[in-house]
């Protein structure tokens, strides 16, 4: 019996137990190869993300920042210096001016009739003609030269190229006996008894 196991108990004997030692081993790693595999697999089915679900509410507003004003810019360059004036320094067309006048008569009371006298006007503005001048009698408004002096004398008015004068107060006898029309203004003479005046208001509208 000896003698047979030491027959058995040769160089194949070996051989054939470090095969099945192999064997063995290569089992137990695909085996525990496999459970590795199946883990991760379970463990990834259940690291699976679910439905999103609803959005919610948006939160309360932060505090306002605190403002910071920048920095002043350098100041620009002045300007050139503006003229008083209206465009070409006369009133333009159409547009009107006005003011007041007054004219007193002088010369011997003793004499009715002969005394001489004179009112003078003067534009804040020069017209670029001189205009044509029309005397309105005290309450005669909208009769005397109507159309080219449609104002009164608490308004006066003039039609384009004319210039009109409202009488407020005035001496009988009194009467106008020429006009100097000029761009700047324009003189008037008067006649009647030394010592009669007359006053009233004016206006000239540029042609």
């Amino acid at each position: 019996m000896r003698s047979r196991l030491k027959s058995l108990a040769g160089p194949q004997w070996l051989i054939l137990i470090v095969v099945l030692v192999l064997a063995m081993s290569g089992g137990a790693l695909a085996t525990n190869g496999s459970f590795k595999a199946g883990s991760s697999a379970l463990s990834q089915k259940k690291a699976k993300r679910g439905p999103r679900g609803p959005q919610g509410p948006p939160g309360p507003q932060g505090p306002a920042g605190a403002a910071i004003a920048g920095p002043a810019g350098a100041a620009g360059a002045p300007g050139p210096e503006g003229s008083p004036w209206t465009a070409g320094g006369a009133l333009p067309s159409g547009k009107t001016e006005s003011g007041t006048w007054i004219a007193a008569v002088l010369g011997d009371e003793s004499t009715p009739g002969s005394g001489k006298g004179g009112a003078s006007i003067s534009f804040g503005i020069r017209t670029l003609i001189p205009p044509e001048v029309f005397v309105i009698k005290k309450e005669k408004e909208g009769e005397e030269h109507a159309v080219d002096c449609p104002g009164t004398v608490a308004l006066p008015r003039a039609a384009r190229g004319v210039l009109c004068l409202y009488t407020a107060e005035e001496d009988e006898g009194l009467g106008v006996e020429e006009t100097f029309p000029f761009v700047s203004g324009a003189l008037l003479e008067f006649t009647g008894d030394p010592g009669s005046t007359a006053a009233g208001t004016w206006a000239v509208t540029a042609p």
